[in-house]
Parts: structure tokens; sequence; C-alpha cells
């Protein structure tokens, strides 16, 4: 019987070639990886866009904004803020009207990409308060700001006189001047303005509720998206952005309290 290497080794040549020829075949019919787009359309909720009373700007609640222009020069892109409701934000992205929208809760959990912001909920109050326990905020009088639907829904279920203003600072001169007895926000960004000294008569706070995340989530229309998008997050997800962002949230909102302040500072 004839062994069959003598054919085989006249024959390699000849397959290694075919299957070079396959390989390049292959990758003559791969798209290109798609261009990141000249702009990005990053959904958040109405509340979570840069305030603006026509007069004066202020920070808002959250770090949507702040995260998506982040994100945006990462993918060198502009960045288009597209107000959605949170109801509406899945519909969205479904029909393609934005390429991923940031927002707060497990709802986006599943099919998210977390940033790396976590908190949960913290206040403000007089260090004189006879406040101890959350349920003592029952009957009074609790502000918080536009975009912190968890702080408005909290304030309800503990039976508060509820307040809703259009920016943190704004809920925090209230707490300054006894207009409110607590100012409801993420503890994560209260932690930092608190330990300033200036704010040690209205440090009193509360435990932290349990934490929620901030999620993006893409349209499955920018699947192309998915790998760029996630190697951004993965860069700016680390603990001194986060410090440095809630640092910067801090001195900002400090700032727009202190120009906003007209009434007695309770000093």
């Amino acid at each position: 019987m004839t062994s069959p290497i003598p054919f085989l080794r006249r024959a390699l040549p000849w397959l290694s070639a075919a299957a070079a020829l396959a390989a390049l075949a292959v990758a003559a019919r791969a798209p290109d990886p798609a261009p990141p787009p000249a702009t990005l359309r990053v959904g958040v909720a109405p509340g979570a866009l840069p305030v603006s009373t026509g007069e004066r700007d202020y920070t808002s609640g959250g770090f949507e904004a702040v995260y998506a222009k982040e994100l945006a020069q990462r993918l060198g892109a502009a960045l288009t803020l597209v107000p959605l409701a949170p109801e509406a934000q899945a519909a969205a992205l479904q029909r393609g009207e934005v390429d991923l929208v940031l927002g707060r809760g497990d709802a986006h959990a599943a099919t998210g990409i977390a940033t790396g912001y976590r908190s949960g909920l913290g206040v403000s109050m007089r260090a004189d308060t006879p406040v101890r326990r959350w349920e003592d905020l029952r009957g009074r009088v609790v502000c918080t700001s536009a975009d912190n639907r968890a702080a408005q829904a909290r304030a309800e279920r503990l039976g508060a006189r509820l307040r809703v203003l259009a920016a943190p600072a704004q809920a925090l001169v209230q707490v300054r001047t006894g207009g409110c007895d607590a100012a409801l926000l993420d503890h994560a960004q209260l932690a930092p303005l608190l330990s300033q000294k200036e704010w040690a008569k209205f440090a009193a706070g509360l435990p932290a509720t349990a934490p929620d995340a901030l999620w993006l989530r893409l349209s499955p229309a920018r699947a192309a998206l998915d790998v760029p998008v996630r190697a951004a997050v993965a860069a700016l997800d680390d603990p001194p952005q986060w410090a440095r962002r809630r640092q910067t949230w801090a001195s900002n909102v400090a700032f727009e309290v202190y120009f906003d302040q007209t009434g007695p500072d309770c000093h």
C-alpha cells in the first residue's frame, strides 16, 4: 500500500495557499468597524439637564450631564442631551432616536452598563434638629431637587411636606434660611459638601438609604458602539475620578448657595 505522506507533502503548499486565499476572502467580506458618531445623542431625564432660570445657571442634582460630556469626549464626538421621561426611554432606544440613555435605578440593571456611581439618599439639617430617625421627618418640610425622583418618593412615603425646587442649591438655601427642615439629596454628593467647615451648622444627617446606580443603556441600533463605549466607561470608572466629580459638584453647589443666600444665615 502506497504511503499518503509524499502526496500530502506535495499538496501542502497548495492547501496553505488555498487557506490564505479563503482568509483574504473572509476579510474582504467583513465590514470595517463603524466609526464613532460625529454627535453622541444621550437621553436623560428632563430634570437631569443643566438648570437655568434665565438669569442664573445651577448645578443639577445628578451626574448624568457631566458624565455624558466626558463620555462624548472620550469617543471624540460632540454631545447632544435629549430630555426623555424615564417611561419613554426604552421606546426611544428601540427606535434609535438616541444612541444611549443614562438613568438611575434597578430598571436599567438587566441590560445596562454600570458607570461606577452609586448612592443612597442623605439629608442636610440644622445641627440642633430634633430629627434622629427618618420617621421623624413625618409632617416636616423636606426640600429636594426636581431631578431626584427617589428623594421625592421617599419624602412622600415618610409623610413629609415635600417642596420640590429646580436645583440642589435652592433646596439647601432653604435649610440654611429656615424654609425647610431638611434637604434630601444624594448622600454621595452631600458628604463632601457637608464636610466643609462652613456647613458645620447644617451638617446633621441620617444614615444613608440603600444605594442605587447610574446605568448606561445602548440603543440596539447602535450595537457597533458597544465596544468603544465599554472601553470609554472603563476609562472613566475609577475611585479618584468619581471623587473628583463629587468634590467639583460640592464646590459648585456651595458657591451657588452662597451667591443665592440673601436671607438670614442662621449663624
